[in-house]
């Protein structure tokens, strides 16, 4: 029964515009990967699932030219999303990789293209540089994460090699 109430929770709170307002770290991504994440524990995917449909749709709007996503910590005070300044961001398109690959959607250049990114950011010494504030919360503190960049890219790219296999990216 609780798991059936947080999943119809998650599903009631899912915006018309197939996204989810996040409240602890930039915001709509992150949003999506948990929320994602929990429908695909219970079976709800892209192939089943209109829910989870809506959600890919609206990420995949918001995928960057380069591959990655930007989110701004602008989206957590307004309530809309708002592109990073700076482009695409390394934590911010693992948690959009990461929720898609929970939700199965069924096309791979997508999800390719974001893991292309990831790795072109990757320094020769392994690590990925800090980028822009990945946290927030009451709306008006935001904080940096410095293992984020380490936690999701691992995450993320581990998953698609799971999935997709690990064959080699062209950078």
């Amino acid at each position: 029964k609780t798991i059936d109430r947080a999943i119809q929770y998650i599903i009631e709170a899912q915006s018309p515009d197939g996204s989810w307002f996040g409240s602890w770290a930039i915001c709509f991504t992150y949003a999506a990967t948990f929320a994602l994440g929990s429908l695909a524990s219970v079976g709800q995917t892209y192939e089943n699932s209109e829910v989870v449909r809506r959600a890919c749709a609206f990420l995949l709007s918001k995928q960057r030219e380069d591959g990655g996503w930007g989110e701004a910590y602008k989206a957590c005070e307004t309530a809309v999303w708002c592109e990073h300044p700076d482009g695409s961001q390394v934590v911010n398109t693992c948690w959009a990789l990461l929720a898609l690959l929970s939700a199965k959607y069924p096309e791979q250049e997508p999800l390719r293209r974001g893991v292309k990114l990831i790795m072109s950011r990757q320094q020769p010494n392994g690590e990925w540089l800090q980028e822009g504030i990945e946290g927030v919360f009451g709306k008006n503190c935001m904080i940096s994460y410095p293992n984020y960049k380490f936690i999701f890219t691992i995450w993320a790219l581990g998953r698609y090699a799971k999935v997709w296999g690990n064959h080699p990216i062209e950078n």
